[in-house]
């Protein structure tokens, strides 16, 4: 009998495995087909040797290239791209910096050799931060901003948050050498594309010579040079780029060469970020990654793709809607993708978070699950969409220009009269508030003489229809390990019926925990018996 209850078990197992098996088998090779058909995205030839490195379209947001994005770094000097972009948000150009003590004597590095009391403008401390990378002048334009060096680090955290970087902290506004000051490379193109779309800001980067006239400390002018050799010829010509817009440079030996390169070909933006480089291979990768962005990626204009994809219904419409639009796809609003893919590969969602003031939706286009770019549903007029303009959407394709007419003067003259009855309708309901509510919640009765079983089949019928079974990665692994876990147990299972050691050791094993559960119990009666006998 017992060896009769096991086989039953053990075909019982057999029986659940083989019908699990097969709902699983196609499930998986769903999932292996997925793999191999990924969608293209274009690959850089050339080796990256620095430590991190991040290529990205300052239209879109679009990571075209990444390597260790999310991997902390010292940032060293291209720290000052956020102290620019915040002295830019909150002062003018016009501003007088004074320069302290604290700003003068408290910084080394690299600087321009500012006086303790000099003056100097805003503008000019800006450029010859971003130019010659002058500490001094960061410091200095700190303390102008927010009265101190700390309360301006606060400032920058909080800049960096709201942009959305969550894996860099800033200790001060020049990047020197500080364990507590450190980003990573997305973090870094995040920041270097909202200081790049700030006017001033591009002003400033992409300059190369400026001149600081005579101050109150200096009665000769000082020369400034941009730094970037990929902008000016700085030692040399040698790594001059033709579409290289402005950047930033930076080096301590804690972080190595660091470097942010803006270039900008055909109506493309990009922006390429290099941590922990040597010298003088970074910039000849910071080529490589723009060269790769515009031979390989295109910028495509969503209501222009929309408008020639939508061309022939387009036509039905028009000619009977003369009125302007209520709502139209940003003409601004961009996409990025390879040169190889049409706009109809991408995919699109549409988003209601966060919305900006004119701003009805937001539609985020994706690539192989790859963000390429939004764009705003914007409102064209201020205006609710009158009645008229849905009527004729309604009936286009179908009636003529004169049937259109004279259903807007036939839906006036109805206009009119429902206004009419919701006039008498709401001075009964004031008469009658309860009659209303009658009329609306139809009984109990009726509601089962109203029941019909056929609809209860058909969206039963229709829910199981609109399944749709999408298994993660994670859930394939689950039930792999479930299934693993069956094999095992009818493996221990057959093991235990045919081999005499293993059941004799589990027969061993079961006595000695009975003799000791008897021994528990004989010990604890003796002495129970021993404490009343010593009371009596």
């Amino acid at each position: 009998m017992k060896k009769r209850v096991k086989m039953h078990r053990i075909l019982t197992i057999l029986i659940f495995l083989s019908v699990m098996v097969p709902m699983l088998a196609p499930i998986t090779m769903v999932q292996a087909k997925k793999s191999k058909s990924k969608n293209y995205w274009p690959k850089l030839s050339e080796e990256i040797t620095a430590g991190a490195a991040i290529l990205m379209d300052v239209d879109t947001g679009a990571i075209l290239y990444k390597k260790n994005i999310n991997k902390v770094y010292y940032p060293a000097s291209i720290t000052k791209i956020l102290t620019t972009l915040i002295a830019v948000e909150n002062s003018s150009m016009d501003e007088v910096v004074t320069f302290s003590r604290d700003a003068v004597y408290k910084t080394g590095g690299s600087g321009i050799a500012r006086d303790v009391g000099e003056v100097m403008t805003m503008e000019q401390c800006l450029y010859a931060v971003m130019l010659e990378s002058a500490n001094e002048c960061a410091y200095a334009v700190a303390e102008h901003i927010s009265g101190s060096m700390e309360d301006f680090v606060k400032l920058m955290n909080q800049k960096a948050k709201s942009l959305g970087c969550e894996s860099s902290h800033f200790k001060n506004p020049h990047g020197l050498p500080d364990e507590k000051h450190y980003l990573t490379a997305k973090d870094m193109a995040v920041i270097a594309k909202a200081a790049y779309e700030n006017e001033t800001f591009r002003l400033i980067c992409g300059t190369k010579r400026y001149t600081i006239p005579p101050t109150n400390k200096h009665s000769d002018p000082t020369y400034l040079v941009n730094h970037h050799k990929m902008l000016y010829p700085k030692d040399t010509a040698a790594y001059l780029y033709d579409y290289c817009t402005g950047g930033k440079t930076g080096y301590t030996n804690a972080a190595g060469n660091t470097l942010v390169t803006y270039a900008q070909k055909d109506g493309m933006t990009l922006v390429a970020v290099i941590l922990n480089g040597a010298s003088p291979q970074y910039w000849k990768e910071s080529r490589a990654l723009l060269d790769f962005g515009f031979e390989n990626f295109n910028l495509c204009n969503v209501s222009d793709c929309f408008e020639s994809e939508d061309n022939d219904e387009e036509q039905k419409y028009d000619t009977l809607n003369t009125n302007d639009p209520y709502a139209q796809i940003d003409p601004q609003a961009r996409i990025i993708l390879p040169k190889t893919v049409n706009f109809s590969k991408a995919s699109m969602e549409i988003s209601y978070k966060n919305l900006p003031d004119q701003v009805l939706a937001q539609l985020i286009y994706t690539y192989g699950k790859r963000p390429i770019g939004t764009a705003n549903i914007v409102r064209t007029r201020t205006t609710e969409a009158p009645k008229e303009d849905v009527q004729q959407n309604s009936i286009a394709g179908k009636d003529s220009l004169e049937e259109s007419n004279k259903g807007k003067t036939e839906s006036k003259a109805d206009n009119d009269e429902t206004k009419v009855k919701e006039q008498e309708n709401s001075e009964e309901k004031k008469e009658n508030p309860n009659t209303d509510n009658k009329q609306k919640k139809p009984g109990f009765f009726e509601n089962i003489k109203n029941f019909d079983i056929n609809d209860v089949v058909s969206g039963i019928t229709n829910w199981f229809a609109n399944i749709k079974v999408e298994l993660s990665p994670q859930i394939l692994i689950i039930a792999g390990g479930i299934i693993l876990g069956i094999v095992l147990i009818i493996v221990f299972r057959v093991l235990y019926d045919k081999s005499y050691l293993i059941r004799q050791k589990m027969a061993n094993y079961r006595n000695r925990k009975r003799a000791r559960r008897q021994y528990t119990i004989i010990r604890d009666t003796r002495r129970t018996k021993r404490g009343k006998w010593r009371k009596r």
